[in-house]
């Protein structure tokens, strides 16, 4: 495997030398759908539902989003995301609100 880039997450206030990854989560949406499957993994378990798009960062289709958490209390939480849309993938970096954490991570 040969890596293509790096990304850097400096020009978002991410620190990234201290930082976990504690969620993997799928928006399998049908073409502009209100609703989508949402597949979620988390500590060895995995959750599905299907819910609203309010947090699927594509504006069509599907998305993955990792989910990452700075180490110390209060850590600023992003989400690393593939997103398709209109047959192209893009990789994107999101703010996490704590609307969408309690949403998707409500026991958390």
């Amino acid at each position: 495997m040969n890596k293509l880039k790096e990304l850097d997450f400096s020009d978002v206030g991410f620190s990234v030398e201290s930082s976990q990854q504690f969620a993997t989560v799928i928006f399998d949406r049908a073409e502009d759908s209100e609703s989508c499957a949402i597949t979620i993994v988390a500590n060895g378990k995995i959750n599905q539902f299907v819910g609203n798009n309010r947090y699927n960062p594509s504006g069509r289709r599907h998305s993955s989003c990792v989910y990452v958490q700075e180490e110390w209390e209060d850590g600023e939480i992003i989400k690393i995301c593939t997103i398709q849309h209109k047959g192209t993938t893009f990789v994107e970096v999101h703010s996490v609100t704590l609307d969408e954490m309690e949403y998707l991570f409500p026991k958390r």
